[in-house]
């Protein structure tokens, strides 16, 4: 049997691509600041989103340093989640911000808006929320308490791209999302990300801090700024797998599924609960025990099956000195992401299963 790895980059008909880099790139010349490929794939963002405020940038976490930028938060502390990726803690540090863990809801998985309450203080200058696996955080709590308390609320909705809440991408949530479009993420540009604003007047903010701080004619108007281009090769990339975007959600919500069903006799597993219309980039089972979990695991290895234990370890482990989220500290201990992909056969879910209910 070949190895089953947690997941397996879309590549679309070479040439497709081809084509286009030969229609634009190779007759043009140009490769990057603000080419027609940029441009085309920034306006075939905003038709699929239906949002038109947007900034496309060269990865999620420039995108994310970006939005804190823009919206003030540097040296103030923000409410966070501790179960995610290092890169959004990393970037708040980057940006002198202090995170301030929240504890997560134990069935979504995301940040719990009680927990938010409790850690605002006078030196809160936003909230920083993560879909995680693509599921919707408490949108109408989480921005009831931003008002209440005049703060800001960033989305980190790297995992999030195509998912929906009550009939609207749930990237037009918050004064600022973000998306990634890693090579890992169910869409993708390669690499690459992007920024949605609630505000139109902050998109010229966003891309004057995407370029040196230069304005549309290429005029210094303010002294910071930083190098976020999405160059006209990643930009061909997201172009064409857009056309394709469709279909691999529904291959992953089949595969989804096919894994819940053959899973869910077993009581030693839960899922997670879901709150809108995720995108299935993600297969997450939660284990009875940590024990559990790591027994699982070593079989799973010794079949040529590689999950990954997203997200463990616990972020404040590493940016406190404290636990102090004690369910994020539980569930991160507990979880595992089966391999799902826009190639993953029925076959494969099968054996995986097979393998795991014989434990």
């Amino acid at each position: 049997m070949k190895p089953i790895y947690v997941t397996k980059t879309f590549l679309p008909p070479i040439e497709e691509f081809v084509e286009l880099l030969k229609e634009e790139v190779w007759r043009t010349h140009l490769v990057t600041n603000d080419g027609p490929l940029f441009q085309r794939f920034e306006d075939g963002l905003r038709k699929f989103t239906g949002i038109d405020d947007l900034v496309c940038v060269g990865n999620g976490t420039l995108a994310l340093q970006i939005a804190v930028r823009a919206l003030g938060w540097n040296g103030g502390e923000v409410v966070t989640t501790p179960f995610t990726h290092v890169a959004g803690s990393d970037c708040l540090v980057w940006e002198q911000c202090k995170p301030v863990y929240a504890d997560i809801d134990s069935q979504t998985f995301n940040i719990d808006p009680a927990e938010i309450e409790s850690k605002i203080t006078s030196k809160t200058k936003g909230i920083m929320g993560v879909h995680v696996y693509s599921n919707p955080c408490d949108v109408e709590a989480i921005e009831a308490i931003a008002q209440k308390h005049g703060i800001s609320v960033i989305y980190d909705g790297a995992h999030a791209f195509g998912a929906r809440y009550k009939n609207k991408s749930l990237l037009s949530y918050g004064d600022i999302s973000m998306t990634s479009f890693n090579a890992t993420k169910v869409f993708h540009t390669m690499e690459g990300g992007a920024l949605f604003c609630k505000k139109s007047k902050m998109v010229d903010d966003l891309r004057k801090l995407a370029y040196f701080g230069m304005d549309k004619e290429k005029n210094i108007t303010q002294i910071y700024g930083t190098n976020a281009k999405l160059i006209e090769v990643c930009a061909a990339m997201g172009i064409v797998n857009l056309k394709y975007f469709s279909k691999a959600l529904e291959n992953r919500k089949a595969t989804y599924e096919q894994y819940v069903e053959r899973l869910k006799p077993n009581n030693r597993i839960g899922f997670q609960k879901l709150t809108g219309d995720i995108n299935y980039s993600y297969m997450p089972i939660l284990l009875e025990t940590e024990e559990y979990k790591l027994q699982l695991l070593k079989q799973m290895q010794e079949n040529k099956i590689y999950p990954r234990e997203y997200f463990n370890p616990s972020l404040e482990t590493i940016f406190n000195e404290k636990i102090e989220c004690k369910v994020a500290f539980d569930i991160s201990k507990r979880i595992l992401c089966l391999p799902i992909s826009d190639y993953t056969t029925e076959e494969e879910v099968e054996e995986i299963c097979r393998v795991i209910n014989s434990r």
